[in-house]
């Protein structure tokens, strides 16, 4: 489709000075840079409001005649990117209603057995709503089980043409024909059009527009169909709970105010047991014990203490360079190129600097008779006043690892905050997450694995391995492909695992590589044992699946 795409570009292009060749150009060129396979197959880059603008530009163009071979073309690839946008837009609603409709009927199965409780008994005597609890629980199970069997056909359905679409080498204008009628049936409650190869493409496009703008209307039908077999609201189902939570507020307020001086009373006389109790066994003994331990020694006491150990190392350091200094002021002098009146003016500077060129430069030379002068020269003066040194650089050291601990406690301490900021925006914590993502795409290899090999497998109401049904005619009898139904229930087990993939917003799990490879198994294109070739690599490529 890129190379044919490529052509017709090139060809409108040249053509450019035309408004209709720019205006077709540019909403080609703009609907099939929005088409990646980064992206699941049933999401597009564009809103419904960003297709209608694109269609009213084109309608705008007000060209009747299709005698122009280039015009007409252009219509056709236009009219193939729009469909194709279209298609995923309607599949994604029919995800979404079939996520929300899964939530309901999960909620239906777990109170099927409680269909008699007192307790439903009573919510339904003063919360009587006629057309909703006239029906009972098994019946509103079967009735949305029978939905989710409609909009998984229908969504492998859409999935299936939607590849079909896009895989074009050469274009059917017979199968975008064929694909607008179907769409149309779907969302007009079974109305049905019928254009073909010979239809005029402009009207073809308000159709496209009329299914567009159907939209709204379309999800409220939807509503209206399946409202009365939604679970109940959250006031009718944890009102009777909030209402005896309520009366026994009410009543422990009533009870303490009566009896106000009595419980203050006793709660004076607690917290004195406790007060005394705590003095007695918790903080005497342990007092003692760090009295005994560390003396009387405060952390102040121990910080001035510090200082002043470090300012009179520091002042014995001074004063033994000086002096060394004075001893060799003769070599030293020489060493320096300099006299010694000249080097012992800047001595005093040089030992308050802790210059250890004063000592270093003449150990240098006794170093090479080392027992001549260890016995006889000032060698062990020279290492004593470096361990000195040492000792006053250690201690200097030492006096700034409490601003160290400081700087250190308050930059984990934001690197927390920030961390949990960031997690409470996600509906669940990092370890429920997992847990969540895990379990999916469980369900989802259990899926690969029981059609990777012929006879497909399924599983049925009564949660038992049967032989799926073999109506692979829908799939041109390829008996390597899901069917529909299989296929629109596996992209639904996809698409809710996507809602808890998104939110995993970290560089360090790889979360953008993760949901692009959950994407790849959205497309039909893929066979089942590459599906769950894919399924293996995520589970060996990202660790936090693996390890918590």
């Amino acid at each position: 489709m890129e190379k044919r795409l490529d052509d017709l570009q090139q060809r409108l292009q040249s053509s450019i000075n035309n408004l209709w060749c720019k205006t077709l150009s540019h909403e080609i060129n703009r609907l099939s840079s929005c088409l990646t396979n980064k992206l699941p197959i049933y999401r597009t880059q564009l809103t419904r409001e960003q297709l209608l603008i694109s269609i009213k530009s084109i309608q705008d163009l007000n060209i009747i005649s299709t005698n122009n071979d280039l015009y007409y073309r252009g219509l056709i690839n236009y009219l193939l990117l729009l469909s194709i946008h279209t298609h995923k837009l309607i599949c994604e609603i029919f995800l979404d209603h079939i996520y929300h409709l899964k939530q309901h009927l999960h909620y239906w199965k777990q109170n099927e057995s409680n269909e008699i409780g007192i307790f439903d008994q009573i919510k339904t005597t003063f919360w009587f709503d006629k057309n909703r609890d006239d029906i009972r629980i098994i019946e509103k199970i079967k009735f949305l089980t029978k939905q989710e069997y409609y909009l998984s056909n229908i969504i492998g359905h859409l999935a299936y043409t939607i590849n079909n679409l896009e895989q074009q080498e050469q274009i059917n204008l017979d199968l975008i024909m064929n694909s607008t009628n179907e769409l149309y049936k779907i969302l007009f409650d079974n109305t049905s059009v019928n254009y073909n190869s010979h239809s005029d493409l402009s009207d073809v496009i308000e159709v496209y527009s009329q299914m567009l703008n159907s939209f709204d209307e379309f999800k409220l039908r939807w509503i209206d169909t399946v409202h009365l077999y939604y679970k109940p609201t959250h006031i009718k189902r944890y009102l009777p709970f909030y209402v005896c939570f309520t009366a026994i507020g009410f009543y422990t307020l009533f009870k303490v105010y009566t009896n106000r001086e009595q419980i203050i009373n006793y709660i004076y006389t607690t917290y004195d047991s406790l007060k005394f109790f705590i003095n007695e066994h918790l903080i005497l003994p342990l007092k003692t014990i760090y009295a005994s331990t560390f003396e009387s020694r405060s952390s102040q006491a121990a910080f001035e203490n510090s200082q002043l150990n470090y300012t009179n190392s520091k002042k014995i350091l001074e004063e033994m360079l000086e002096e060394y200094g004075r001893q060799h002021a003769d070599s030293l002098a020489q060493i320096n190129n300099t006299t010694v009146d000249e080097f012992l003016s800047t001595l005093n500077e040089r030992a308050r600097n802790e210059d250890m060129n004063v000592v270093m430069k003449n150990y240098q030379q006794e170093l090479n008779r080392p027992i001549r002068s260890a016995l006889l020269g000032d060698l062990i003066k020279g290492i004593l006043i470096q361990v000195q040194k040492v000792k006053v650089d250690g201690e200097g050291l030492l006096a700034t690892i409490p601003a160290l601990l400081v700087i250190t406690f308050i930059t984990i301490s934001t690197k927390n905050i920030l961390a949990n900021r960031v997690i409470k925006q996600r509906k669940f914590d990092l370890s429920t997450l997992r847990q969540k993502i895990i379990r999916k795409l469980r369900e989802i290899e259990h899926v690969l694995i029981f059609n990777s090999e012929i006879p497909a497998l399924t599983i049925n109401d009564n949660e038992l391995i049967i032989k799926e049904k073999d109506n692979n005619e829908e799939n041109d009898n390829d008996q390597t492909k899901m069917t529909y139904l299989t296929y629109g229930y596996f992209l639904s087990l996809l698409y809710e695992l996507k809602y808890f993939t998104t939110q995993l917003k970290s560089k360090r799990m790889l979360s953008k590589e993760f949901n692009e490879d959950i994407n790849l198994l959205t497309y039909t294109q893929l066979s089942v044992k590459q599906k769950l070739m894919i399924i293996q690599q995520i589970g060996h490529s990202y660790s936090f699946l693996v390890h918590s």
